[in-house]
């Protein structure tokens, strides 16, 4: 391997060995080869190690943190491993579909030459025989290019548009400079990094999904801490991410900026917020969300979400959420959906194979 890789594929990891080595097969098979691929493993207890060790290809890189820093801390940690030209975001839990996927997306940068570029996501259901796309509405549905040096507001707008805050298939530029960062916020801890090479280099949407989000039923744990829903000190997990985007845009433009934020983020998904922290807790976001933004008070839209919320018992809420999604995933159409099944069995299959001659070598 070169000491300078064209792709750091960088892939947090935490109990999901079974998920992992998968993510590895699909990358490893990839006819592009300059690569790197940094495992940052936030002490698993399964046989996580194991399955890297089996693997035994040099291109990976396998680092283990003393304790649990989190999901977005450990990117963070795996970003300062990185030494490849551009940064490729990973889940331990999604995969690439084609075996010429990182080929198509290199031509893609080659080409254009952008610092950000997003590689588009259709999702596997969690029965694992269909294929949706959970964005249906994208602002993007074709190829998208963003020039260089394009004002604040048109690169902030790409970078929402581009559905930034999906983790698996964001891919950047690694030329930073050593105060731009990952944050630890939501929804999209990137939010510096990507602004910093698209501003400077441009931004490239890809429309073809190379790149199959697996989708799995949350266990809700009413209470207990969540990333994005829970106060951090009494803030919004998403307010460095607010800040972060404040300080990029005049104050008319930030403000249209965080009331739909705020209502896209939390108000519409009410519901979820209570499912997952509990009416007080809700309670107390919601409290947070007038004080960043007094003019939420006066707001219908927010009002009928938190009264409507409360009023519903969770039995409810949770039957909504369930029956929603399941329509959801039955009747979203995703643009060859044929083809792109057919290549899902056909990986599979050929998974299976694979397996089977690693088999051997395990119990070994």
């Amino acid at each position: 391997m070169l000491n300078k890789p064209f792709f750091s594929i960088i892939i947090p990891t935490y109990n999901r060995a079974s998920d992992l080595q998968f993510a590895l097969y699909c990358i490893l098979r990839q006819s592009f080869l300059d690569f790197e691929v940094i495992i940052s493993d936030n002490c698993s207890t399964d046989n996580t190690k194991e399955i890297i060790d089996k693997l035994g290809d040099k291109r990976i890189r396998y680092f283990v943190n003393k304790k649990n820093i989190g999901v977005t801390l450990n990117y963070k940690k795996a970003l300062g491993y990185t030494k490849g030209k551009y940064v490729f975001l990973h889940s331990d839990d999604d995969f690439l579909l084609y075996e010429n996927s990182l080929e198509k997306i290199y031509n893609k940068i080659i080409k254009y030459n952008p610092g950000y570029i997003r590689a588009n996501y259709i999702c596997l259901a969690p029965d694992k025989k269909r294929i949706f796309d959970f964005r249906a509405n994208k602002s993007f549905t074709q190829d998208q290019y963003l020039a260089p040096f394009s004002d604040n507001k048109k690169t902030i707008r790409f970078i929402l548009d581009s559905d930034s805050a999906f983790v698996t298939g964001i891919i950047f530029n690694n030329s930073l400079p050593s105060n731009i960062k990952i944050l630890n916020t939501q929804p999209i801890s990137w939010i510096e990094i990507l602004f910093y090479v698209g501003k400077k280099y441009g931004a490239y949407h890809i429309k073809n999904p190379y790149v199959i989000a697996s989708w799995s039923k949350f266990r809700i744990n009413k209470n207990a801490y969540n990333l994005l829903y829970s106060l951090r000190d009494g803030k919004l997990a998403s307010e460095d991410y607010l800040n972060a985007v404040k300080e990029k845009l005049d104050p008319q433009t930030y403000s249209v900026f965080l009331r739909n934020q705020l209502m896209g983020i939390y108000v519409r998904r009410f519901p979820l917020v209570k499912l997952f922290v509990g009416s007080k807790n809700l309670l107390k976001l919601a409290a947070r969300m007038r004080s960043l933004d007094p003019g939420m008070s006066k707001s219908t839209t927010y009002w009928t979400y938190l009264i409507l919320t409360l009023i519903i018992p969770e039995i409810f809420i949770k039957i909504i959420k369930n029956t929603y999604l399941y329509m959801y995933i039955r009747f979203s159409a995703v643009e060859n959906s044929e083809h792109i099944l057919e290549s899902l069995k056909k990986l599979k299959q050929e998974y299976s194979y694979f397996l089977a001659d690693l088999k051997p070598t395990i119990n070994s």
